[in-house]
């Protein structure tokens, strides 16, 4: 069993850190493009230039949905390998059990 489950997850935690850090990285982008806009309407007195503005709130906007868009197929995919590899070992555990019960005697 120790030597087939490390197989069943070795490709589980790349998915896991990609969904993870798309987040992260499309928080990231959001929080940049923030502090563009914020910088330009402080630059600017009132209102600042409209058109570096939208750029900036555009960068926000942007990196948010590609985080996203990578992050949220990741993350659905990532549960769905986990309950197949968490199934599969379950199944696993429950007929080397049987095959031990038979062996020693205790026959359900």
């Amino acid at each position: 069993m120790s030597i087939v489950v490390p197989r069943f997850e070795h490709l589980l935690t790349p998915l896991g850190t990609i969904s993870n850090i798309a987040t992260l990285l499309g928080l990231l982008g959001t929080v940049t493009g923030n502090i563009k806009a914020f910088g330009v309407l402080g630059a600017g007195g009132t209102m600042g230039d409209p058109a570096i503005l939208a750029g900036a709130i555009a960068e926000a906007l942007v990196t948010t949905v590609a985080g996203l868009i990578v992050s949220i197929p990741s993350v659905i995919f990532y549960n769905y390998f986990i309950s197949r590899v968490n199934r599969r070992i379950a199944e696993m555990e429950n007929n080397v059990t049987n095959v031990v019960i038979k062996l020693t005697g205790r026959v359900k």
